[in-house]
């Protein structure tokens, strides 16, 4: 049984504009001003970031209408580098999407916290650090968890269906945000407190956030499978238009914050965007409006992020590169159950374990971020010279200039996560979750069908395709 397609253009974008832009856009935005020193300086760190992600953008492009299987990354690693390099990949993809969707369940309640402060507060059983964690909070965390794992059960066309509805209303509601802001824009305000003074070392800091920040869009490599029609044959330029679309939006809405409000009155603000626009229509309840959009942001997060880790499971399983059990599929609704169970099943510890201990996931999933770009990035390359008969109906654009792009952003990214003194360097316990992590996926890997041959495991994911 095949898995049910069902996602069109637009659903192919909803998916990685849900998958992207969730709550930063209102959350961080006081965040993003402090590190970089200035609007200025936010904005010259949103273009460095386009010009960092988009060789492996590029990529993408190339490998999906390249390869149009399930199972995105690991279809084009297995290409490329063999079993190894696959499951190496899509253990990386799966890995970062389930801790993505367990951290965004967090945050999503922490939003309803401040719509509902009591819900923070009432029947705490425990602290961890400085959080404390409340029986209202888990309870809410496990219930959002169940209704987005209820809909993956549906099927890809529901799933569609829920980042449509989350990037309609968020699209809506920054739109109207922005048009006001604009409309009340002061040069003077912007330039305040030195907001025109260039230090390119606070470009440099805040580029180190915002590459992850922006993360999400390779959502529609896993999703184009599960494509209709012409849209199937425009993944590539649907994952391009979430790419600009998300970061076009997030540098507007910290520009109009600092165009409204001195930049430094933004630092410490829970939602300074939601507060400028308190500021400039006179009305309270925009507030608790918007921080009710980016819960919506959150949904669609969490909606695309476990998406894409059951789909990653499930073409290990179907190439045998771990156990055939996860290949089991949903007799109503074609959907891999036991992918979306197994992934779904870690949050089950996320609400227990308070924000203070979750921290470190997050930059462990940015270490799996750059696992599966720079290895598409580079399996691109490598099925050029050894499978040039692969039909390529879109190539990589900007040929050399692009390669040697990606390269020196491949180089970036790696040293500023691995180097002990760069802005994003693991510690010591970060190293050794990703250790346990590796440990983990390596017992998946050892319990595969080793009585699948090499020849079969290339003909259950290529079919006829490499012999074209």
């Amino acid at each position: 049984m095949d898995m049910g397609k069902g996602i069109s253009y637009f659903g192919l974008v909803a998916m990685g504009v849900g998958c992207m832009l969730g709550t930063s856009w209102l959350l961080l935005t006081g965040t993003w001003l402090e590190t970089a020193g200035g609007p200025l300086n936010l904005a010259v760190a949103f273009a460095l970031c386009i010009v960092i992600e988009l060789p492996f953008a590029f990529a993408y492009m190339e490998a999906i209408p390249m390869l149009p299987l399930p199972g995105g990354e690991v279809v084009y690693s297995y290409a490329a580098f063999g079993p190894g390099g696959g499951f190496a990949v899509g253990w990386a993809g799966i890995l970062m999407n389930t801790i993505v969707f367990c951290w965004v369940d967090l945050a999503a309640v922490s939003l309803l916290d401040g719509l509902f402060p009591a819900l923070g507060t009432t029947a705490v059983l425990y602290h961890v650090g400085e959080f404390a964690v409340t029986l209202p909070n888990v309870v809410l965390q496990l219930a959002l968890a169940g209704g987005i794992l209820w809909v993956q059960l549906r099927g890809a066309n529901v799933c569609a269906s829920l980042a449509k509805i989350a990037t309609v209303v968020l699209l809506v509601m920054c739109a109207i945000g922005l048009a006001i802001c604009f409309a009340h824009f002061d040069p003077a305000i912007y330039a305040a407190d030195g907001g025109l003074d260039f230090n390119f070392s606070g470009s440099a800091a805040l580029l180190s956030l915002l590459v992850f920040s922006v993360a999400g869009w390779e959502t529609v490599s896993k999703a184009a499978a599960d494509a209709t029609g012409p849209a199937a044959r425009k993944a590539g330029a649907a994952l391009i238009t979430c790419l600009f679309l998300v970061t076009g939006i997030l540098c507007l809405v910290s520009t109009a914050v600092a165009g409204c409000m001195p930049w430094t009155q933004a630092i410490g603000r829970t939602a300074p965007f939601a507060d400028v626009l308190v500021g400039l229509t006179g009305q309270s309840w925009v507030r608790p409006l918007f921080l009710i959009t980016a819960f919506v942001g959150a949904v669609g997060v969490m909606n695309s992020t476990l998406y894409s880790s059951a789909r990653m499971l499930y073409g290990l399983a179907q190439f045998a590169l771990v156990s055939p059990k996860f290949a089991k599929l949903h007799p109503r609704y074609a959907t891999p159950t036991r992918c979306i169970w197994f992934t779904a099943a870690f949050v089950v510890l996320t609400p227990f374990t308070g924000k203070l201990l979750f921290l470190p996931f997050i930059n462990v999933a940015s270490l799996t971020t750059i696992v599966m770009w720079v290895m598409t990035y580079a399996a691109v390359l490598t099925l050029r010279r050894s499978r040039p008969e692969l039909r390529r109906p879109v190539s990589m654009p900007g040929g050399r200039v692009t390669a040697v792009l990606g390269a020196a952003a491949s180089v970036f990214l790696a040293g500023n996560i691995l180097l002990p003194m760069s802005p994003g360097a693991l510690d010591g316990l970060e190293y050794a979750l990703a250790a346990l992590l590796a440990a983990l996926g390596a017992g998946l890997y050892l319990r595969r069908d080793r009585s699948v041959s090499r020849q079969e495991q290339e003909k259950r994911i290529f079919g006829d395709l490499l012999r074209r």
